[in-house]
């Protein structure tokens, strides 16, 4: 079937569809077709809802619709799509707000923002521009070719338990964070755009071009390293703060872990107890990470890593 110029398409491929929902924005009529559902309206918004018929007599078909939907909507439409268990593919719109419980999620030319979020699913995203936030629990997350369109166009990715692939990032300001898994970035650095990555189980790997310039503040594990094709130019580490001054006991407690108030029995009832307090001591921990700070070039860039359980690489490209 030919996509009018006008129009895009967001599609949901053998989704299981537990609550599925599109927003649309002023859709062009089509051919009545008997096993598809054609609507025409000018509303600025239009709510498109799939449930098996069979859940209102039965309670146990809840949540069992089982459908594929195809949907083609102006090119400047915003979407917000939702699924349990289907996955997700969204190509063309302005902007996209795409769910998944255990489905995967596709986007791909979206030209002002995209936010996904994913339990079990990966998600991936091509092409695309604006402000960007994608989260996934147990999948990984792949960007490429991602630009701003607005000074503040922020780009934001989260994982649980999944890898993080960013190549050709160009917004000002990224933020990555994963528990578990390998962080990569790959493309060249905004001039003057700050960057963030968080890793606590998993090599953090910067691929950049060989002129690149960044100032670089990092948090690492003792047991790991940064290992660097880049000359690095390391700048004094701050001292250390000075360690807590102990907790000055009152007087009267001074010798005692506990303090136990007992008032005289009266004369007509049993003992009263007070309230045993007890001082906990206070313990001071050494911060376990070390602290780098480093500039390449003249600095333009602003690199700021917190690596608690694997190995930093900046590599040349």
């Amino acid at each position: 079937m030919q996509i009018p110029k006008s129009l895009t398409r967001v599609a949901i491929i053998s989704a299981t569809l537990c609550s599925f929902a599109v927003a649309v924005c002023g859709q062009q009529p089509q051919n009545q077709d008997p096993d598809v559902i054609r609507v025409n309206t000018s509303l600025v918004q239009t709510d498109v809802m799939v449930f098996d018929k069979r859940a209102v007599a039965n309670p146990k078909f809840d949540c069992q619709a089982l459908a594929s939907v195809e949907m083609e909507v102006p090119a400047g439409a915003t979407v917000q799509v939702q699924t349990r268990d289907g996955d997700i593919m969204i190509s063309g719109v302005a902007g996209a707000y795409a769910g998944s419980q255990n489905g995967d999620i596709v986007i791909d030319r979206a030209s002002k923002l995209v936010e996904a979020g994913s339990v079990g699913g990966s998600i991936v995203l091509r092409d695309s521009s604006g402000r960007v936030n994608l989260n996934s629990a147990g999948g990984g997350v792949e960007a490429t070719n991602i630009r701003p369109t607005a000074e503040d166009d922020t780009f934001e990715v989260g994982t649980v338990s999944g890898d993080i692939q960013l190549n050709r990032v160009s917004n000002p300001k990224v933020t990555a964070k994963t528990v578990n898994g390998t962080m990569t970035m790959a493309g060249p650095l905004a001039k003057s755009g700050s960057y963030g990555f968080t890793n606590m189980s998993g090599d953090i790997v910067l691929a950049m071009p060989h002129d690149a310039s960044f100032q670089l503040n990092a948090k690492i594990s003792d047991k790991h390293d940064i290992v660097s094709d880049f000359a690095l130019k390391y700048l004094a580490e701050p001292p250390p703060p000075p360690p807590a001054k102990p907790r000055t006991a009152a007087p009267e407690t001074k010798s005692k872990p506990a303090v136990v108030k007992v008032q005289p029995a009266p004369k007509t009832g049993g003992p009263v107890v007070a309230p045993i307090v007890v001082e906990k001591p206070m313990i001071t921990v050494q911060y376990p990470l070390r602290r780098i700070s480093a500039v390449c070039g003249s600095g333009d860039a602003t690199i700021s890593i917190a690596s608690f359980g694997g190995t930093v690489r900046l590599k040349k490209i």
